[in-house]
């Protein structure tokens, strides 16, 4: 007979009532680096009492392929209706050394108005004359009392780490003031997260994009069964491939650990995750049998049950003590006293079935995502907006500081949502389709090493 609702709650229930003190997992490692740098207040040059031209404070953040700067000041002045804005020479220089010595720098992002709209441009601090910027911002406004802009990190060379700071040159009708950083000290450095992903086709072929390095590919290799996902190594730069037979495949520091290569199985392995540790991952059926390696402890399966429709994809606690796993239905299968049930679209009707899942860093959540794009969140999962329609979607990957997602399409496609941008997509569709999505993680060094689940 099918699996009834009423198992599926207890099987959640066990889960809760056998956990009395839970295990933190590991925090999200951050991808967005911020510093503040603070002006003294009353100190524009040589007219202290016009705060509109008095710095307070400047803020650079550096994030996935963007980096942002803001600048307060004592007074609110906005570039659209102030008449100091009409004159070309009031405006904010953001200066950005990223290889020069102090005092010098490389970089100029210069934010002013004209023409009746707020501008950002980057020029090169040789460039004395700002005869030919090196690109546009990709953002220049005014908003909450603040000036803000942003620029692609690749116009001034993506760099691994860079420090900045401001000058506000503002005209007034005794003439020009100007506030500098105090004491020329520029912030401290902001370091670019290590952030990427990436996709594998059907045959193994395997495309890196970001800081995901490449570490090697079955695509020249004749395969017993197609490729039908990969899983991060969650404590390196490595991966793993695995084959609807069970054959796994290791690249880089991943290590190998045993596979179902040589086993006669019921119903083909659909999925794989590893263990917090790395040194173990599960692979699934699609009937839910687990198959455990390394360090990964057998929990539980459906593998002897009737189910609704096929497992689809399976997620491992991030505190290591428990998995779960998702039907193509949305139906939600815990094991373990580590992974409690936060809900399910198991009595929902659905466009287009379940093709994945993937946790929250804090254990408390999860997300599905749908071949049609659907994105549903539950627990602390925050919600995403999703892109509906196009090529299906295949896969699905977590950003290292949990809140976002990388979710691909057959045809190569990436779409980035939540706090992470797409990192790039296939420009054409592969010769075979793109099967399964994994992301480039981080290790937060203020966070214990992770250890083997009790």
């Amino acid at each position: 007979m099918s699996l009834p609702l009423r198992w599926r709650i207890a099987c959640a229930l066990s889960s809760l009532l056998a956990v009395a003190l839970p295990a933190a997992p590991a925090g999200g490692a951050p991808i967005v680096a911020t510093v503040t740098v603070t002006d003294k207040a009353g100190d524009a040059n040589p007219f202290p009492q016009f705060g509109s031209g008095d710095v307070l404070s400047s803020t650079g953040a550096y994030k996935p392929g963007e980096i942002t700067f803001t600048l307060k000041t004592a007074v609110p002045d906005d570039p659209r209706e102030s008449p100091a804005w009409a004159f070309a020479s009031t405006g904010i220089d953001f200066l950005i050394r990223t290889k020069a010595a102090a005092p010098d720098y490389d970089y100029v992002l210069s934010y002013g108005f004209a023409g009746g709209s707020i501008y950002g441009k980057v020029y090169s601090a040789g460039d004395v004359n700002r005869a030919t910027p090196l690109c546009n911002a990709t953002m220049a406004t005014y908003s909450g009392k603040t000036y803000r802009t942003s620029i692609d990190p690749a116009c001034i060379g993506k760099p691994e780490t860079f420090s900045f700071g401001h000058l506000m040159r503002y005209n007034v009708d005794a003439g020009m003031l100007t506030d500098a950083i105090d004491n020329g000290d520029f912030s401290t450095a902001l370091v670019r997260a290590k952030v990427g992903y990436w996709t594998v086709g059907r045959d193994g072929g395997i495309f890196a994009f970001g800081d995901a390095p490449f570490r090697g590919s079955t695509g020249n290799i004749k395969l017993n069964q197609p490729i039908v996902g990969m899983a991060a190594n969650p404590v390196g730069s490595g991966y793993w491939f695995v084959a609807a037979d069970g054959g796994v495949f290791t690249f880089g520091d991943a290590k190998f650990f045993g596979s179902t290569g040589n086993v006669k199985l019921n119903k083909p392995i659909v999925g794989m995750a590893p263990t917090p540790t790395g040194e173990g991952y599960y692979l699934v059926a699609s009937d839910g049998g687990i198959f455990s390696f390394g360090d990964a402890r057998f929990r539980g399966s459906t593998g002897a049950m009737k189910l609704n429709k096929p497992i689809v994809g399976m997620a491992v606690a991030p505190n290591g003590r428990g998995y779960w796993l998702v039907a193509s239905d949305g139906g939600v299968f815990a094991f373990g006293n580590g992974a409690r049930f936060f809900g399910s679209t198991g009595g929902i009707k659905l466009a287009q079935p379940i093709i994945g899942m993937v946790p929250t860093n804090s254990n408390d959540g999860y997300w599905f995502v749908a071949a049609d794009g659907g994105v549903f969140n539950f627990g602390d999962a925050k919600q995403m907006t999703p892109k509906l329609g196009g090529s299906p979607v295949t896969g699905v990957a977590k950003s290292p500081d949990g809140d976002g997602l990388w979710i691909t399409r057959a045809n190569g496609e990436v779409t980035g949502h939540g706090s992470v941008p797409s990192l790039g997509s296939l420009p054409t569709a592969p010769a075979q389709p793109i099967v399964g999505i994994a992301a480039l993680e981080l290790i937060d060094s203020s966070q214990p090493a992770p250890a083997p689940a009790a």
